[in-house]
């Protein structure tokens, strides 16, 4: 278990770096407090992608810089979220025989998993992640956690994430530059799922939405498990650039008035309400119907969330998500998104960002909006990997035992190895 964990949010509009220390909460578990935070605006990326490997190295850095000179300390390596629309999906389903005398072990887990991993790709892509969806033990199906089951044969239904060799390549240069190594590439989308996404949303079923600039991710969750990502290529720049047409004006101007004037319930805003701008060709400043403004957003939200649902519905979610749809990221935040989602969607829709409840102390007020639900969610994805890494390392070197037995013993070889409360 590392005693630090750092992550590093590369997105389209901003980079966020978060180094944090494992420690433990008043329960005696597992948990984070935070040291350090470091933002700078991003350059060099176009819709999740780097597309100026120079000035996108330089942008971090200065997320670095900031974040270290916060914390105190120097980060040496991080968990670093990848998006864009280069990143693939597809499921596969891989087996393991199992030595009956022992039970299932996580190492015949992981040769299941590998058997699940191994398939064919274009000479571009390569995996990202093999996530298990569910277990399947002599014929025995939907099991969550098959550790320590008597079986001959197992099988694991898998949800593989794909990317583009050279897109994943330039993002792990961008990093790298500083001497940070890279515990682990992360979807975003899984991310910000840590982050805002109830127990009981997870287990009935919901879909998350991290809306940022350039893309927005959906990833759909039933029974506690990944079964559907899709990256979409829009986001609040097409928001912002919608206005700017309207208005003809330049794009900052726009994105000024978006954050500063936009909702996407007009009609609760007065016919004669206006906003002054400065637009091309005109050394003085304009006044538009404000109303007129958020007419231009809502018709572009609404398109937003008729394409989500078009998602779901070809994917078969559209009618198994109870929970709804949560909405995350910085477009999020735009006033009314979840009236218009609800309304257009019909089912239940809400904001969601990080929650003080988290096991994370000291996060600050921006911390817990929904625009760095994905940064925070990175910290508490490299929190759990640990946790279950060191599991994995306990039981090959245990021989994986029954349940029991590894339960315990994992939880003292842990104490043993973490650092004391504060």
């Amino acid at each position: 278990m590392q005693e630090f964990i750092s992550a590093i949010d590369i997105g389209t509009t901003k980079i966020c770096v978060l180094a944090a220390q494992v420690t433990h909460d008043g329960l005696g578990k597992l948990a984070l407090r935070m040291l350090g935070e470091g933002v700078a605006p991003s350059r060099g990326i176009r819709r999740g992608v780097v597309v100026d490997v120079p000035e996108a190295t330089a942008a971090v850095g200065e997320a670095i810089e900031k974040c270290e000179q916060e914390g105190g300390r120097q980060i040496l390596s991080a968990y670093v979220g990848i998006a864009g629309s280069h990143i693939g999906t597809r499921n596969s389903r891989g087996v393991s025989p199992v030595d009956r005398r022992s039970g299932v072990t996580g190492a015949d887990m992981q040769r299941a998993l590998e058997g699940a991993r191994a398939i064919a790709l274009p000479e571009n892509q390569e995996v990202i992640h093999t996530i298990a969806r569910s277990w399947t033990v002599d014929g025995e199906t939907e099991v969550q956690q098959p550790v320590g089951m008597s079986a001959y044969r197992l099988e694991v239904d898998a949800h593989i994430v794909t990317g583009s060799s050279t897109a994943i390549s330039n993002l792990v240069q961008c990093v790298a530059a500083h001497g940070v190594d890279i515990d682990d590439l992360v979807l975003e989308p899984l991310a910000a799922n840590e982050a805002v996404l109830r127990p009981e949303e997870r287990r009935m079923g919901v879909a998350v939405v991290d809306m940022g600039g350039g893309t927005s991710d959906l990833a759909v969750f039933i029974d506690n498990a990944l079964c559907h990502t899709v990256i979409m290529d829009m986001g609040g720049n097409h928001l912002t650039n919608d206005v700017a047409v309207g208005l003809r004006c330049p794009f900052e101007t726009a994105e000024e008035i978006k954050l500063r004037y936009g909702s996407l319930l007009p009609e609760r805003i007065a016919p004669d309400e206006t906003v002054w701008a400065n637009v091309f060709g005109e050394k003085s400043e304009r006044s538009f119907s404000r109303r007129f403004i958020c007419d231009v957003l809502e018709a572009r939200a609404m398109e937003m969330m008729e394409f989500i649902a078009d998602k779901l519905t070809d994917a078969g979610f559209i009618d198994r998500l109870p929970a709804g749809i949560v909405l995350t990221g910085g477009c999020s935040q735009l006033p009314g998104f979840a009236d218009l989602g609800r309304s257009t969607l019909g089912m239940p829709v809400r904001v969601g960002a990080a929650q003080p409840s988290l096991p994370i102390s000291g996060l600050t007020r921006n911390l817990l909006s929904p625009s760095y639900a994905t940064s925070v969610g990175l910290l508490l994805w490299g929190l759990h990997e640990d946790a279950r890494a060191v599991h994995r390392r306990f039981e090959a070197d245990h021989g994986g035992s029954s349940s029991q037995k590894w339960m315990g013993a994992a939880a003292k070889w842990l104490k043993a190895l973490l650092p004391d409360r504060d």
